[in-house]
């Protein structure tokens, strides 16, 4: 998990101002580890940025990126966008870690 982390910081640092910038116009933000349910960084309260992780990260990106490879073995989930009355959801999984953003 240090290098993923080392990776991810990296990653904010050199891309601060779009981070500033994304974080203003929406509710939230999660960073999770693949394959676990490890928060890497939020900007939510722990309790609601582990619900987003567990329910959403863990259960319904694993489903769609099961679909896609279910589609076509040779092709990856990318990005993943859920609509729901009062929330949307921007998931990006990536090999080291998940960005969910909430607006």
């Amino acid at each position: 998990m240090k290098s993923n982390y080392k990776n991810l910081t990296l990653v904010v640092q050199q891309n601060a101002e779009n981070t500033a910038r994304i974080t203003e116009q929406t509710s939230g933000y999660v960073v999770s580890e693949t394959g676990s349910d490890t928060l890497m960084q939020t900007s939510f309260d722990n309790s609601t940025a582990v619900a987003i992780v567990k329910h959403l990260n863990s259960s319904f990106v694993k489903l769609a990126q099961s679909a896609v490879r279910d589609l076509d073995p040779t092709d990856k989930l990318c990005f993943l966008r859920v609509a729901t009355r009062k929330f949307e959801y921007m998931v990006a999984p990536d090999d080291s870690f998940i960005v969910t953003v909430v607006l």
